[in-house]
């Protein structure tokens, strides 16, 4: 069932206004690539669509082919490796983050009515019922036309397609929500603009805190004011290296780099490679000729 999606998403500006709305991407690798850490901060659901992604973790890798879907949920890290298909020369991913205000109004309408348990398996299979319903919010996101309306539908098919999931006991990580932790407040701050010159004082002082306070609070997260800043500039800069044009000398000016020199040598002992080098995996196939 995957196979019309991904040529319907071919077809597409894949970096055009319409992808932005309920932060859908699709990810075309012609090489093999290895990517570290990578930080979701918001839960996300990944769609194998060609090809193969391997989910390194501590206790072994996960594989999974095309149509197999991805559950992973807000804050954490994940290493990945994306194979090409070898036949269509290409790897190919949809990747739909949950929003947090759309994640927010979702837990307060249905979280009630969700099943008790949910299986945690971050790789799984949908059922019928999931493909139809992704196949809607895709139809929906990427309609040429535009309204006013257009997000409130974005989101209600978006709703459609995580019940579908709660409805086959799936995705445990992505259809529900933890309470917010510190870690999100501060990125809610730092999030939108992480290259200012953000110092944990004014941070602090916008959560009503003492510096000292939020200090604690984070140690009892197992994280720091520092390290959730880098976090918030490495994932802008996976953004812009993968799905814009731009130069590295601005993607670094854009993540808070005053040296590119530096925020190649950051990238590259975040990820295991450099900008230049994941941009390069990164190329996508004219989409006719990869519509296979």
């Amino acid at each position: 069932m995957h196979a019309p999606i991904l040529q319907h998403l071919l077809q597409i500006d894949r970096n055009g206004p319409r992808m932005q709305l309920g932060r859908a991407g699709l990810f075309q690798f012609r090489e093999e690539v290895r990517v570290l850490r990578a930080p979701f901060f918001w839960s996300c659901l990944i769609v194998v669509l060609a090809g193969e992604k391997e989910i390194i973790r501590s206790d072994g890798v996960l594989r999974c082919r095309p149509g197999h879907w991805i559950a992973i949920g807000a804050g954490q890290d994940v290493s990945f490796r994306n194979r090409p298909d070898p036949q269509r020369g290409y790897f190919a991913g949809l990747s739909l983050a949950a929003d947090p205000a759309w994640m927010r109004r979702f837990t307060e309408r249905y979280a009630a009515d969700l099943p008790a348990r949910l299986d945690p398996a971050p790789v799984f299979e949908p059922d019928a019922l999931c493909w139809k319903t992704l196949n809607d919010y895709v139809e929906q996101v990427l309609l040429p036309q535009e309204s006013p309306l257009d997000e409130a539908l974005a989101e209600h098919r978006w709703q459609a397609l995580w019940l579908a999931m709660a409805r086959q006991g799936v995705g445990r990580d992505l259809v529900t929500v933890a309470p917010e932790n510190w870690r999100e407040r501060v990125l809610r701050h730092i999030g939108a603009d992480p290259a200012a010159d953000w110092k944990m004082t004014e941070v602090a002082g916008r959560l009503c805190l003492s510096e000292a306070t939020l200090r604690r609070r984070l140690a009892l997260e197992h994280t720091t004011f520092a390290a959730i800043l880098a976090d918030a500039r490495m994932d802008r800069a996976l953004y812009l290296v993968m799905k814009t044009p731009q130069p590295v000398q601005r993607i670094a000016e854009a993540c808070g780099y005053t040296s590119p020199s530096r925020f190649t040598d950051a990238f590259r002992s975040r990820f295991g490679l450099t900008p230049t080098a994941l941009r390069s995996a990164a190329s996508a196939q004219p989409a006719q000729a990869s519509a296979g």
